[in-house]
C-alpha cells in the first residue's frame, strides 16, 4: 500500500468500506483506489483487486466458536450477522494499516448493523441509476430482464453469496437507504454517472476523502494520476480482460465483467412498462439523485 497511508489512525480503526448496491461500478471503483494506493507509478493490475477484497467471507468469521453451516455449505446468516461487528474488531487489532474492503450488504437489517462508528473509519458508497443497474444485473446473471427488475425493486430476501458466506442485497432502495442513514462515520457518496462523465474530478474527490480520513498525503502529481486513469478506463480494462481473463467475476458465464461502461442504456432497453415500473415504485430516491426530474 502507498507509503503515504502507513500511518498510525486515532481509536485503532483501520476498515474503510466501498460499498453498493451490485451491478454499480463497485469493481470499477476498487480498480481506481487499487492503482492509486498501490503502485508508485499508478498502473492498475487485476491483483491488486486482491488488496481490496470482499469482507463477507468464511475466513472473516471461522474463529468464531460454534460456528453454524447451512446444508448448501455456506455459513449460517444469522450467525453470521450476529459476529459482523465482532470480526471486524478482530481485524482492526490484527492489522496496523488501512484495509478497504468491498461489500454489497446492506447496513442494517433489524436490529444488527453490519458496521458502525466503533470499527468503521469511513465508507465509500457508490450508486448508479437504477434502470441501468437492472440491465447490466441481468447480463451477468444470464437472467430475464423482468425479474432482475422484480428483485431489485421486491426482494427484500435477496442474498448473494460467495467464499461460503451469504451477503443480504435486499432491495435498491433499502440498500441505498441502510448506507445513507450510516451517518456516524466519514462517507463519500458517488454516482457511477459522474465518474464516467469525469472520472478525473471523482478520483480528486476519492483522493481528498481518504487523505482526510487517516491523516495523509496521497501525492496529486500529475504523471500518477495520468496513469491511473489510462490504466482504469473502460477500453483499457477491456483489454486487459479479454488478454488475461478476470478471475474476480462473481458468475461462471461467459459474459465480459467489463462490459460496456456507459450511462443511459435504459433508453433503448427497457419496455414502457418496466420504465414505468422502476420509475414509480423509485421516484423519490431518483428524484433526489438526480435520476428523476
Amino acid at each position: 500500500m502507498n507509503d503515504s497511508i502507513k500511518q498510525y489512525v486515532e481509536n485503532d480503526k483501520k476498515i474503510i468500506f466501498i460499498s453498493s448496491y451490485p451491478k454499480s461500478g463497485n469493481t470499477w471503483l476498487r480498480c481506481i483506489i487499487s492503482a492509486l494506493l498501490n503502485n508508485q507509478d499508478g498502473k492498475f493490475k487485476f491483483d491488486d483487486l486482491n488488496k481490496i477484497g470482499l469482507f463477507s467471507r468464511e475466513s472473516h468469521f471461522k474463529h468464531f466458536k460454534n460456528l453454524q453451516y447451512q446444508e448448501n455449505g455456506n455459513l449460517d446468516f444469522n450467525f453470521v450477522s450476529n459476529h459482523w461487528i465482532k470480526a471486524q474488531q478482530k481485524i482492526n487489532l490484527e492489522n496496523e494499516e488501512v484495509k478497504f474492503f468491498k461489500s454489497h450488504s446492506v447496513q442494517k437489517i433489524s436490529d444488527r448493523f453490519f458496521t458502525d462508528e466503533t470499527v468503521c473509519l469511513g465508507f465509500i458508497y457508490i450508486v448508479r441509476d437504477p434502470r441501468d443497474v437492472a440491465i447490466s444485473y441481468t447480463h451477468h446473471c444470464g437472467g430475464n430482464l423482468d425479474v432482475a427488475i422484480d428483485t431489485m425493486l421486491f426482494n427484500e430476501k435477496n442474498y448473494s453469496s460467495r467464499h461460503k458466506t451469504n451477503e443480504l442485497i435486499s432491495t435498491w432502495e433499502y440498500h441505498l437507504f441502510s448506507w445513507k442513514k450510516f451517518n456516524t462515520v466519514p462517507r463519500l457518496f458517488i454516482k457511477y454517472e459522474d465518474m464516467l462523465e469525469d472520472t478525473k474530478k471523482i478520483l480528486l474527490q476519492i483522493m481528498d476523502f481518504i487523505n482526510n480520513l487517516v491523516n495523509s498525503s496521497i501525492s496529486q502529481d500529475s504523471n500518477l494520476i495520468d496513469s491511473v486513469l489510462s490504466s482504469t478506463n473502460f477500453n483499457y480494462l477491456q483489454s486487459l480482460e479479454r488478454n488475461k481473463g478476470f478471475k474476480f467475476k462473481e458468475e461462471t458465464n461467459n459474459v465480459p465483467f467489463f462490459r460496456k461502461g456507459v450511462s443511459n442504456q435504459w433508453k433503448s432497453v427497457l419496455s414502457y412498462n418496466q420504465l414505468n415500473l422502476i420509475e414509480n415504485e423509485l421516484a423519490t430516491p431518483m428524484q433526489h439523485l438526480g435520476y428523476l426530474s
